[in-house]
């Protein structure tokens, strides 16, 4: 077998990553707390509307939409949030494959795959947003502007690939040694 077909050895394994700076961590904190308030709002939301169809024998209206609309920031907040605390769903079957020199590049292209993706969904969402503006959309049943909540998420989607090159920056300085 070639060097590049082996597992790798117990010890073999790339730096750890270079710790977020300050701004990325108080990034980090904001957006916690919004997911959190966002999930607290679905959970009371739902709770209210429960007892109010089952005890009260009266739901609460717009239950539905105002739980899509939290859903919808809860997702898009934890997006960047889980890419800086590196918690997205990798999978390394094939990773022994590829030789330790070639690791960087492999992280590399991932993340530059990875940051042309979300921001894709960031500019397609800015579209979409600009549209409903336009042709003023609104929920059914309550009628909320939608266009507030796709910026938003647009925009989430746009920090998202921001920190997603902000990541792979750091991970390539700490790589090569720079501070």
């Amino acid at each position: 077998m070639g060097q590049g077909l082996q597992p790798p050895a117990a010890g073999d394994h790339p730096p750890a990553p270079a710790p977020p700076p300050l701004v990325l961590r108080r990034t980090e904190r904001a957006l916690g707390a919004l997911a959190a308030v966002a999930l607290v709002g679905i959970v009371v939301l739902t709770c209210v509307d429960v007892v109010g169809r089952y005890l009260l024998n009266r739901p609460l209206t717009g239950a539905f939409e105002l739980s899509e609309m939290a859903m919808g920031a809860l997702v898009f907040a934890s997006l960047p949030l889980v890419t800086l605390r590196r918690q997205h769903v990798t999978v390394d079957l094939l990773d022994w494959l590829v030789p330790a020199s070639w690791r960087a590049v492999q992280d590399a292209a991932a993340n530059l795959v990875a940051a042309v993706c979300v921001g894709v969904v960031a500019w397609r969402l800015w579209v979409k947003a600009a549209e409903m503006l336009a042709n003023g959309e609104t929920t059914a049943v309550l009628k909320i502007p939608m266009y507030p909540l796709v910026h938003a998420m647009a925009l989430l989607s746009f920090l998202t690939t921001i920190v997603i090159l902000a990541m792979a920056w750091l991970d390539t300085r700490s790589r090569t040694g720079r501070p």
